[in-house]
């Protein structure tokens, strides 16, 4: 692997000089990630009851990724804490490598569950699709950890990848990001005159799986623009009380158990 000279410019001048100050958008990008991660542990067990009592593989699929989600942003603090306090650059690579796995799963989880919940007969076909997407992307970003810069850089202990790869990131992950929305959305559409009611919470799931996207592919093509992670907070709510469905959540959907 090659050695990335600017990343060890950055750690060695920490150390000299003493670690910068947290500033207004990681404080912020912080508190976000701690109100959704609340929020998320909510989900986790609403959704952890209504797996036990129906036994749904649409509930175990969304279940799933939502742990995967809460892993994935343990590793993300580990791998920060690794590149800024022990500069271990080679293991950072390999946590990243992990996590972003990981990530890659949970969202392959929330897509499968789209799917089943909307229209399960195109299961097969879209499962196809995305599995090809998914190996292309695991295999990039393998290939980019192991050949080191310019492929993958750590900048402002920010692992960031050169642009060519992260148009292959990003395109990849698109239609990980169109096919639940346009579905969740389309889907709300056709019961509109049925199930107004499954029609609504159908659109809160989309505007949720939107939010939860957008921050996704922004991150990807931009890294540094962590402040978009403001996002997971009204994707965590949006999914919360989809699924624990509150009394007035009912009431405002027209929902009748």
């Amino acid at each position: 692997m090659a050695v990335d000279w600017w990343y060890s410019l950055q750690f060695y001048f920490n150390k000299i000089f003493g670690t910068s100050s947290i500033n207004p958008a990681e404080l912020i990008t912080l508190i976000s990630l701690l109100i959704s991660g609340i929020f998320l542990a909510g989900i986790i067990h609403a959704l952890y009851i209504n797996y036990m009592k129906n036994k749904l593989i649409e509930t175990l699929f969304f279940l799933l990724g939502m742990i995967c989600l809460i892993i994935a942003s343990v590793f993300a603090i580990i791998l920060r804490f690794i590149l800024l306090n022990w500069g271990l650059r080679g293991l950072g690579d390999l946590i990243s490598v992990i996590m972003g796995i990981i990530v890659l799963i949970c969202i392959v989880l929330v897509n499968l569950f789209s799917i089943r919940v909307t229209f399960p007969k195109k299961y097969k076909n879209i499962l196809v699709i995305l599995l090809i997407l998914s190996a292309i992307l695991v295999y990039s970003g393998l290939w980019a950890a192991i050949q080191g810069p310019p492929h993958v850089r750590v900048i402002d202990f920010v692992v960031v990848f050169s642009p060519v790869f992260m148009l292959i990131r990003f395109f990849c992950l698109l239609p990980f990001s169109i096919i639940p929305i346009s579905l969740f959305f389309y889907y709300a559409k056709k019961v509109r005159s049925e199930q107004r009611a499954h029609s609504n919470r159908s659109i809160w799931l989309g505007l949720g799986i939107l939010c939860f996207a957008t921050t996704i592919l922004v991150t990807t093509v931009i890294p540094k623009l962590q402040l978009i992670q403001i996002l997971f907070v009204p994707a965590a709510i949006i999914f919360y009380v989809c699924f624990s469905m509150p009394d007035w959540f009912k009431r405002r959907i027209g929902w009748t158990d």
